[in-house]
């Protein structure tokens, strides 16, 4: 296999073996939130798997990373409104609720969803940095003892804010920078954007792993 085609197909491992990892959630019985969490890795596995597939036969395929990009934004914001307990950030949970589908209905009809769906993703990207930066307030003014390195939210927000804040300007510009500069769009994918999947993904096994004494669903 060539080193391009290795370094395009380890990431896909890596989220197999995130997504295999959470499926602990459902054998040590952890809380709902984790289990929701197990099951959204699974559909993003199962998506990227179906991208690589459909990207081996040459088919363009920006309309199922569009479609898993919408499925991940509403998906984390529900799973963060169960975790954050701010009322000024459930609210702009519930706005995003409404104003996201209404952001992506619009692009769709616009733009259409055979390319990447820019406006969608950094949007998207943004709004999950925030709440992901939100936990973190939250971890910093709790009073509990416990280790937040026991927390897997800890992890997953972690993740969340390097992956997103830095393939979010990146995807935001990638239909200009593939036009203007194939040649360095493919290094940057290549070599940065997906090494950042995998640093994701690392911190998403983390987070399932770092706590294995959870108490029965609640």
């Amino acid at each position: 296999m060539a080193a391009k085609e290795l370094l395009s197909t380890f990431p896909l491992f890596v989220v197999g073996l995130a997504a295999a990892t959470s499926l602990i959630s459902f054998r040590n019985n952890y809380p709902d939130v984790l289990k929701k969490m197990s099951v959204l890795w699974v559909i993003n596995f199962c998506f990227d798997l179906a991208g690589h597939i459909t990207k081996h036969y040459g088919i363009k395929n920006h309309w199922l990373y569009n479609i898993l990009f919408w499925i991940m934004c509403m998906s984390l914001a529900h799973l963060y409104d169960q975790q954050i307990k701010n009322k000024y950030v459930h609210s702009s949970i519930r706005w995003f609720y409404v104003l996201f589908p209404l952001l992506v209905l619009t692009e769709s009809i616009v733009v259409g969803i055979r390319d990447l769906q820019t406006v969608i993703i950094v949007t998207g990207g943004i709004f999950m940095i925030f709440l992901a930066a939100c936990y973190f307030r939250q971890l910093y003014l709790s009073n509990e003892s416990e280790r937040i390195t026991r927390d897997p939210w800890f992890w997953f927000s972690f993740g969340f804010i390097i992956h997103y804040g830095t393939t979010t300007p990146f995807l935001g510009m990638l239909n200009y920078l593939w036009h203007h500069y194939p040649a360095f769009t493919s290094f940057y994918y290549s070599y940065f954007s997906n090494s950042f999947t995998i640093l994701l993904n690392i911190l998403i096994i983390t987070g399932f792993l770092c706590q294995t004494n959870y108490q029965k669903s609640r």
